[in-house]
């Protein structure tokens, strides 16, 4: 009973403590002055406030009170602390309010003397005239950041339609890097004039708009001065080039743009994400952007941009999705003469197209110093075309094009150079090397050089040699010269077929006219022909301005060779030939196989006139062929017993010619599966011989009449791929599969290595290669996740052979085997096999035998863990018990 008094009148003194000392709290409360307990700048409490020095700089704070006006305090006083006492000092920025709520906002507080740096804030509740040295209540450090001073920089300038409904809502937004409080000047002009277009301006902090009457596709820039919201100002007019948007898309729009133009992605308010998505399946293009902190317009250039359609994700919500389709408006300008002169009536004529027409475009004549010469404002026709013309008659001599504008897109296309030269006498002449050499029957290809003209006559020969025949050209194409082709093949009295050509199908032929006292008879004889060149339509030997000479030279027929290229290999002309025997895809063989592509390389010159380039050369080479002009046979080398060879059967339903005039030489090719013969079907194993003839024409293409005669022979063999059998690899990476093909260099193969038999896992590894020169192919192939004895097959397939498949087997990838067997006297084997890299140990023992083996391997990188055992108990219970005899301890005391 005792200890339990003891205890009551201890909690009872505890309880009447505890009691005073509330009691005297409340008292105490009840008679405090009111105080400042939070400031906040405007970026929350705690959070430091960024303001730009200047003449107006201010700022504003919230004070939060512990209770309004008590004991005569009726005032909030905010400073800055700028020697950071923490007491209210002369001179120190401050505002004082009276206080009517908590929290109260202190407004305007002028910070204009401060400069750059970091201050102290402090907030006191005070009477109405506070004085220096008044405590703060609250301060916050280092929450006032000023920086330094700077006028307002323009981020970006562009001209767009608001409203496409009306015509008076073009707007040009300025986007400033900070707030405007004033605009001083705002002018929006053309920059060919002053005129000013701006018919109202309105501020949003950084962002100001000129409101224009209309929208306006030239050039725009814009002249202005503003001050800042601490008031910070331009001290002179700054200028800045306007974008023009052609077109503007706002949320949900679906617009139209043309290919080059620039867009307008207007959103409703600043700082706006902007998303754009091509949204066609073969369109990966995507961009993500902002329309900028004082700016709602996203500018999207679609220069670059595939046509097609695109989606506009306004702010992340596609429920305001836009959209915008690009179209290619193919405007492009076309220029009749791309040389003129400066003559009175010299005129510089072209025509613009498009593929939209009853557009407004913009046509200007520019100098080498792109300058505008001079401008024309036209519409594209119904048809989408405009013909324009410009006066030369007063421009300098020098190069300048024509730029064509849409104006409602903005699109734009230039035109090549055009050369003015001088007026003054037309000249001609013969270009490069006057002395020009070529084969009897060739092609010669003379160039005719023009200034001040376009129109010059060419004489080729002269009476003293027999020959002489005048063209008359005309330089349509404007690049100051004319390439004449004339054919010596055609020369001839009595064949068929144009004499002259031009080698540029812009340019034409005006007239030719031929001496009545020509008596060429056969091919034009070797020797030294006189060329000459003057401008305009008349030959007159007085007035030549451009002499040269045209040597002809004996024709020959040089050789025959055979080539083999891969099945299916089709040739576009001369250079993709000299390309695919550079590569090795066309090579010199005397061993084709069946299936591939024969190719015979004839070389031969003075044909090209009679094949005639300007055709087509594989139905010009077999009309020969039909004309006993030349002959190509293909016959079987040997028949056999009783048999006569067959020939091939070709002809320009299954082979193909090739002109490499440069070098004289044709190539005439066939797939071999798909040529017949005259008597039996062409078989692997052949022997061919291939023979090329001009026949005897005396005093044509043979100088006598003996015929000219070349053969090739070559082997017809079967297409077949060879591997090694077994073809076996190492459990190892690169790992080599090689083998060996009668098929042409260049033949694409596919290689297939696929697991057979109990493998796992099973694999299959491919790879494409290609024939080499020498018949052969290989390739690497990556064997190391496969396990010694693994079985598979390897099969190459492709080009004209059949499917060729091997065996293999994996062996192990640096196994050293060691076998030792020793015979004992009872007739018992020993025999010991190590591999490495392991270093497990095994042991076997096999009764009634001796033999023992043994293995070792080494172990990789792996962890090892080690299992320990304790007899009886294990450590889990051992804890348990542990912590019930602890609580068995406390509960007995």
């Amino acid at each position: 009973m005792t200890r339990n008094s003891e205890q009551f009148r201890a909690v009872f003194l505890a309880a009447l403590m505890v009691l005073s000392v509330f009691a005297g709290t409340i008292a105490f409360t009840g008679t405090a002055a009111a105080e400042a307990t939070n400031i906040d700048l405007g970026n929350g409490n705690g959070n430091q406030v960024s303001v730009e020095a200047g003449s107006s700089a201010e700022i504003d704070a919230t004070v939060t009170l512990n209770d309004d006006g008590a004991a005569g305090f009726n005032s909030t006083t905010v400073w800055v602390d700028e020697d950071s006492d923490g007491k209210l000092s002369d001179g120190e920025p401050n505002k004082t309010v009276s206080t009517s709520s908590s929290p109260k906002t202190v407004s305007n507080i002028d910070i204009s003397g401060l400069s750059a740096g970091t201050y102290d804030v402090s907030a006191a509740e005070t009477g109405s005239s506070p004085s220096a040295g008044t405590v703060a209540d609250k301060n916050v450090t280092d929450q006032l950041e000023i920086t330094s001073s700077a006028v307002p920089s323009l981020q970006s300038a562009n001209h767009y339609d608001n409203d496409t409904s009306s015509n008076t809502d073009g707007e040009v937004e300025l986007a400033f890097d900070e707030d405007i409080a004033s605009v001083q000047k705002l002018n929006v002009s053309k920059e060919d004039g002053n005129t000013n277009l701006t018919s109202s301006v309105s501020i949003d902090n950084g962002r100001v708009v000129a409101t224009l009457n209309d929208v306006y596709t030239e050039d725009l820039e814009v002249t202005y001065k503003v001050t800042d919201t601490s008031g910070n100002a331009h001290s002179e007019d700054q200028t800045a080039d306007v974008t023009f948007a052609a077109v503007t898309i706002k949320e949900t729009d679906s617009e139209n743009v043309y290919k080059g133009s620039t867009v307008a992605v207007v959103a409703n308010n600043t700082a706006t994400d902007v998303e754009i998505t091509g949204a066609d399946d073969d369109n990966d293009f995507f961009r993500s952007g902002s329309t900028g902190t004082n700016s709602q317009v996203y500018v999207l250039d679609t220069e670059d941009r595939e046509d097609g359609d695109y989606d506009i994700v306004f702010a992340g919500d596609e429920s305001k999705n836009a959209s915008v389709t690009v179209r290619d408006l193919g405007l492009g300008v076309d220029i009749d003469d791309l040389s003129v002169t400066n003559a009175d009536d010299s005129k510089i004529e072209g025509t613009v197209t498009a593929n939209a027409g009853d557009r407004p475009v913009t046509i200007e004549l520019l100098n080498s110093d792109e300058d505008v010469e001079k401008t024309i404002g036209a519409d594209l026709t119904g048809q989408a075309e405009y013909e324009f013309e410009f006066n030369a008659s007063d421009l300098d001599t020098g190069n300048y094009t024509v730029l064509a504008t849409d104006n409602q897109s903005g699109v734009e296309s230039e035109s090549s150079s055009i050369v003015v030269s001088k007026a003054g006498e037309g000249k001609a002449d013969i270009g490069g090397d006057s002395i020009i050499t070529e084969e009897r029957g060739d092609v010669a290809n003379v160039t005719v050089t023009l200034q001040n003209t376009d129109t010059a006559t060419l004489t080729v020969g002269s009476a003293d040699v027999g020959y002489r025949a005048n063209v008359t050209v005309v330089d349509d194409s404007g690049d100051g010269q004319v390439s004449v082709l004339f054919n010596t093949y055609t020369a001839t009295t009595g064949v068929s077929g144009d004499v002259f050509e031009v080698a540029n199908s812009d340019d034409t032929i005006d007239s030719t006219d031929f001496d009545s006292q020509n008596t060429v008879s056969s091919l034009l004889d070797s020797g030294e022909y006189d060329i000459q060149v003057q401008s305009g339509t008349d030959a007159n030997p007085d007035e030549t301005q451009g002499v040269g000479t045209l040597v002809l030279e004996e024709r020959a027929t040089t050789a025959v060779s055979s080539w083999t290229a891969p099945s299916g290999t089709d040739f576009a002309d001369a250079g993709e030939v000299r390309e695919e025997i550079a590569s090795n895809n066309l090579t010199a063989d005397d061993s084709l196989a069946f299936g591939d592509v024969a190719v015979h390389k004839l070389e031969a010159s003075g044909l090209e006139g009679a094949i005639d380039a300007e055709d087509d050369v594989t139905s010009e080479f077999f009309a020969l062929q039909t004309n006993d002009v030349i002959s190509l046979s293909i016959e079987q080398t040997e028949a056999g017993a009783n048999r006569d060879p067959y020939s091939l059967i070709l002809g320009a339903d299954n082979t193909t010619v090739i002109e490499d005039t440069e070098n004289d030489t044709y190539y005439v090719y066939f797939d071999t599966n798909d040529v017949n013969t005259t008597a039996r079907d062409l078989e692997a194993d052949d022997g061919l011989t291939a023979n090329f003839t001009v026949l005897a024409d005396e005093g044509n293409l043979t100088t006598d009449d003996e015929q000219e005669t070349v053969e090739d022979e070559y082997d017809l063999v079967e297409a077949e791929h060879t591997l090694d059998d077994p073809l076996n690899v190492s459990a190892m990476a690169d790992q080599k599969v090689m083998g060996e093909t009668t098929v042409a260099p260049g033949t694409e193969l596919n290689l297939r290595v696929r697991s057979t038999g109990d493998t796992q896992p099973s694999f299959l590894k491919t790879s494409t290669v290609y024939v080499t020169e020498n018949n052969t192919f290989s390739s690497m192939f990556d064997f190391s996740e496969q396990e010694a004895g693994d079985t598979y097959e390897i099969t190459v397939r492709n080009g004209p052979a059949d499917d060729q498949t091997v065996e293999g087997t994996v062996l192990a990838g640096d196994e050293t085997e060691t076998e030792t067997v020793t015979e004992t006297e009872n007739g018992n084997e020993t025999a010991t096999t190590t591999e490495e890299p392991t270093t497990e140990t095994a042991t076997t023992t096999e009764e009634p035998t001796t033999e023992t083996a043994t293995a070792t391997e080494e172990t990789g990188g792996e962890d090892t863990e080690t299992e320990t055992g304790t007899p009886g108990f294990g450590a889990v219970v051992a804890v348990t018990a542990l912590l019930a005899a602890a609580l068995l301890a406390v509960r007995r005391d």
